[in-house]
């Protein structure tokens, strides 16, 4: 089972640069399923086993991302507060997305070119920042926040984050996104002790 997880795993990575590559090349709009699939000698179909759609090629770095923040905030919240926990999920996110620059720069360009990947990300990011702010109040977790203040922490991470992607892409990543983060994050101050 290892093999073929890791084999499926490469296939989708493969097609993944494949569609970027393609996408920074031509754009979104005459980057085709075919295309994208021929340049990976696998069938549109096979292509579309992993992706559903072309639009789905790109968010699917938007829900990778998604995931760094949800493993990461969770394993850091047993044993950080939660303002240090979400800033360091955060951050991982971002450096994850520096190591892959020149893929991510064409993700984010792709989406601001086209109206309805650009919706269906702020949809993503919103959902996720209701679920951080349930993470973040929950009961179970080892120091709940209210909901007022889960909700605030969350969304202004996000904002946060969101000012630091559009600084670097407008910047044509010259600055690592990490590092602009810690510069926005630098400016706001957050209560560590808020109950």
């Amino acid at each position: 089972m290892g093999l073929r997880e890791d084999k499926k795993d490469r296939t989708r990575a493969q097609l993944l640069e494949a569609a970027l590559d393609l996408i920074h090349k031509r754009g979104f709009e005459e980057t085709t399923v075919a295309d994208i699939a021929a340049a990976v000698s696998v069938s549109p179909r096979t292509l579309l086993r992993y992706f559903p759609t072309k639009e789905d090629v790109i968010v699917s770095w938007v829900q990778d991302g998604m995931t760094i923040i949800r493993a990461e905030l969770t394993e850091r919240l047993a044993s950080e507060p939660p303002v240090v926990a979400l800033l360091a999920a955060a951050r991982a996110m971002l450096l994850a997305f520096d190591e892959k620059s020149r893929f991510f720069l064409a993700i984010e360009t792709a989406i601001r070119s086209n109206r309805s990947i650009s919706a269906r990300k702020e949809q993503m990011i919103a959902e996720l920042v209701d679920e951080v702010a349930h993470i973040l109040a929950s009961p179970d977790s080892r120091s709940p926040l209210p909901d007022v203040v889960a909700y605030t922490i969350a969304g202004t991470v996000f904002a946060l984050i969101r000012a630091s992607i559009n600084s670097w892409v407008d910047g044509g990543a010259a600055m690592s996104l990490t590092d602009l983060f810690d510069r926005a994050a630098g400016i706001v101050h957050f209560e560590q002790n808020v109950t």
